[in-house]
Formats: C-alpha cells, sequence, structure tokens
C-alpha cells in the first residue's frame, strides 16, 4: 500500500472550510480493488473522506488512517423506455454524476446540482436541495463490510435513508468523534431515473429564478443551470481556488475544467456548507414558535423548520461579526446564515466556538436545538 501513501498531508489542504491539522496516515487509492486491500490490512480505526465538503477537523495532528476515495467511473446498467440503472463509483464526483445524468435526459438529481462532494458521501449524508433529496434515486448500495471483510450490497430499505441521514452515517455518528470508524465504506451506488428530458419545479427559488410557475414542467438543462445559479447567488458552491493545490487537482468537477481558476479564494466559500441542519420537531412544539417562522410538512407528521430564519431571529445576521469586527476569523456568511465561513485564518476551535454561540442563542430564545451537519474529527459537538 506504500503507492498511496501521501506524506504532508493536512486537513486544511483537503476540506472546504480549510481547517485542520496534519494527517499522519493519509491514502488515496486509486482503484476499488485497492482501496478493499487497504481496508483488510488496516486493524485500526479508519476515516473515509471524499472531496471534505462536509468534515471539520481538529487542528491538532490526527494519528489515525484516513482513506480518500478518488477512483471513479458511471456506467449504465440498464435502460427501458421510462427507466434508466446508473452506476457510480464512490470516487465520483457528485456534480460530475448529476451532469453526466442530465447530459443523457435522465431525471431525478437535476436540483442536486453543485452540491460539493463525492457519490459515496452523498448518498451516506442523503443529500437534498431544492425539493430533492439523493435517497429518492437511490437504488441500492455497494459497500464493503469491515466487520464480515465482504462486499455487501445494501438496498434502499436498508439504507434507512431519513432527512440528511442514513444507517452508515448514524454508524459513523455512534462512534467515539476523535475517530471515526465506519463498518460501511460505500463503494458504488445504483440510481434508478426517469428517462425525460423534462422534470417540474419544485422549489419557490427556482420558480423565481426561471420565472415559471411551481409545478411547470422545463428541460432538465434549464433546471440545472437554475440551481447552479442561485447556489452560486448564495455562495452555496465550493471555491475553485481550491483545485490549484496538488492534492485536489485530479479532483477538479468537470464543470470547472473549462474556465479560468481565479487566484483570490472566496471567503464566504470557504465553508462546510449548511453547518446546521433544519430541526424537525413535533407540531406542537412548532405551534410554540412566532407564526411567522416558516413551517414545512416532514416525515411521521413532523414540522420542519428553518435553521436559517431561527438563526437570523436569535441575532445573527448574515456575515455575523463582520459588521462590528471586519477582521474576525470566522463568521457566517454574507450570503447564507446556515454557512459558517474561514474568514484566512480560522481554527476548528474559532468554528467551534461560533457553532456553540449560535446554538445557544437559538435555543434560549426557542428552545430548539440545532444539530450539527458537518462530521466532527477530533472535536465534541457539546
Amino acid at each position: 500500500m506504500k503507492n498511496f501513501f501521501c506524506k504532508n498531508a493536512k486537513f486544511s489542504e483537503l476540506t472546504t472550510i480549510k481547517v485542520g491539522g496534519a494527517i499522519e496516515r493519509f491514502f488515496q487509492p486509486a482503484t476499488k480493488s485497492s482501496l478493499i486491500d487497504l481496508l483488510r490490512e488496516e486493524k485500526g480505526p479508519v476515516f473515509i473522506l471524499g472531496s471534505g465538503s462536509n468534515t471539520l477537523a481538529s487542528d491538532a495532528p490526527f494519528s489515525e488512517t484516513v482513506i480518500r476515495t478518488r477512483f471513479g467511473g458511471i456506467e449504465c446498467i440498464k435502460r427501458e423506455n421510462d427507466k434508466s440503472c446508473l452506476r457510480a463509483d464512490a470516487g465520483v464526483i457528485w456534480d460530475d454524476f448529476v451532469r453526466t445524468c442530465v447530459q443523457l435526459g435522465l431525471q431525478g438529481v437535476e436540483n442536486l446540482s453543485g452540491i460539493p462532494g463525492t457519490v459515496g458521501a452523498a448518498v451516506v449524508q442523503n443529500i437534498g436541495a431544492y425539493g430533492s433529496e439523493v435517497s429518492e434515486s437511490v437504488k441500492e448500495i455497494e459497500v464493503w463490510d469491515r466487520e464480515k471483510k465482504e462486499i455487501s450490497v445494501l438496498n434502499r430499505d436498508s439504507m434507512q435513508f431519513s432527512y440528511r441521514t442514513s444507517l452508515i452515517k448514524e454508524d459513523i455518528k455512534s462512534q467515539s468523534p476523535y475517530a471515526p470508524n465506519p463498518r460501511f465504506v460505500v463503494l458504488s451506488a445504483l440510481f434508478c431515473l426517469s428517462s425525460n428530458n423534462f422534470a417540474p419545479i419544485k422549489y419557490k427559488s427556482i420558480s423565481e429564478y426561471l420565472k415559471k410557475p411551481m409545478g411547470s414542467v422545463e428541460k432538465l438543462w434549464d433546471i440545472r443551470n437554475a440551481v447552479l445559479c442561485v447556489r452560486g447567488a448564495k455562495n452555496m458552491l465550493e471555491d475553485p481556488v481550491r483545485y490549484k493545490s496538488k492534492l485536489m487537482a485530479d479532483m477538479m468537477p468537470e464543470r470547472l475544467k473549462s474556465i479560468s481558476l481565479p487566484d483570490t479564494p472566496n471567503p464566504d466559500r470557504a465553508s462546510c456548507g449548511s453547518f446546521f441542519t433544519n430541526p424537525v420537531v413535533s407540531p406542537e412544539k412548532a405551534a410554540l414558535l412566532p407564526q411567522e417562522a416558516p413551517r414545512f410538512p416532514a416525515q411521521d407528521k413532523k414540522v420542519k423548520l428553518s435553521a436559517a430564519w431561527l438563526i437570523e431571529h436569535a441575532g445573527f445576521k448574515k456575515g455575523y461579526p463582520l459588521q462590528k469586527d471586519p477582521n474576525a476569523k470566522v463568521a457566517l456568511s454574507t450570503c447564507h446564515a446556515l454557512a459558517i465561513t474561514n474568514r484566512g485564518s480560522a481554527t476548528s476551535s474559532d468554528v467551534m466556538d461560533l457553532a456553540r454561540k449560535i446554538r445557544k442563542a437559538v435555543w434560549d430564545k426557542f428552545e430548539v436545538d440545532l444539530a450539527l451537519e458537518p462530521v466532527l474529527i477530533g472535536l465534541e459537538q457539546k
């Protein structure tokens, strides 16, 4: 496995928030078989890293093994009149997979355009945006079961998908935050999509951008482009400057390869994406909030709240605390209240201090607990 070992790796160079310490054992297997061989050999805890978009690591050196999945291909398994099945390896960049689906005229993931990360991370996290979740299109997940030491297949029901979580993520969360050690490592995912070059508009902001009514049917490329523009306006696309790093150059999404990369980082994009998930509460709890608080239907007759609204109405406006301290090391994005950003020299402690301050303020005012979305490495949530 020496061929896949990389020296001098740092979480600060591998994560979108650009925070984190040195990694003592960092591997990048180039094929599925080499990943399995490496997992067979590793006896201790292993952390699986995709493109680092949903990860916050401690600044302290990390002594456990980190494996980044960078291999990847997309294969059409079955295509019929109204359905098509595509298999994508875990290391495929998520937006490249979405782009491929749209090019093939396959409906189902277009609203998830522009979300940073890999296919493997997408299914673990059950990513979602603009009215869609990845679990709606997943048919099965091929995994390496580290307990049984064999390849297994988890179907959609076995994955226990729920809002921003899955069986695999819950297993990761059950481990010590100082050594996440998943039982299941994603090797590939099989998606079943509709063979249709058109899709309905599912979200208000996409409707407003396209100037078309909710529910109207539009071309997949138009919806994808609208999603990318809306995400871009909120600075919720990743910063392309990071791909100038030698460690990240080989993971650049296809849509960025034809543009000239900027020289100056965009601090609003140095984030983990949304740092908090939208709380899901009982109808009784939701009824206690101010009437103007946004509410959305959720599973099991529960109510989903807007974390961004709660944060802003607890006193944390977009850009906090840049209005009072322009030199702050860490701040909310100036475009999106859910993103905690590294303004250039933030530490993991700086990020967590602001996260705890926001959580406390939201709890004190609304008695609603905000759950953190990123995977924490060497850090305590409380």
